[in-house]
């Protein structure tokens, strides 16, 4: 088994998808998930602001509030893939054609 870096978790086939297929997402739900992401990066590209455990643990939060919070309500509920993309997208995600069958790094057992 090969771990793999999270650039290749993400980018795992999406070579599949045609580049000038376009989806449809209201303004305001895609606003949301961009403001969540822009809040990840201007937290973490500046390690000044995750220096110790305490720093990222307050910063990630829970699945009640914090980071993680707003990562699920992007993630499952202002982009929820099957109300925005194709149905052969979809099915692709089903089939788990984008999930690259080697695990990423963070699952390596620990000694």
């Amino acid at each position: 088994m090969e771990y793999t870096d999270v650039e290749s978790q993400v980018e795992y086939g999406l070579d599949k998808i045609n580049v000038d297929q376009k989806v449809e997402i209201s303004l305001r739900d895609l606003m949301y998930v961009h403001n969540v992401v822009g809040e990840f990066v201007r937290f973490f590209h500046q390690p000044l602001h995750w220096e110790t455990y305490e720093e990222v643990s307050k910063f990630i939060g829970n699945s009640e509030e914090g980071g993680l919070h707003l990562l699920c309500e992007a993630y499952y509920k202002k982009f929820n893939y099957t109300d925005i993309f194709s149905r052969d997208i979809c099915e692709m995600i089903d089939n788990g054609e984008f999930e690259n069958p080697d695990p990423p790094y963070y699952y390596r057992p620990k000694d």
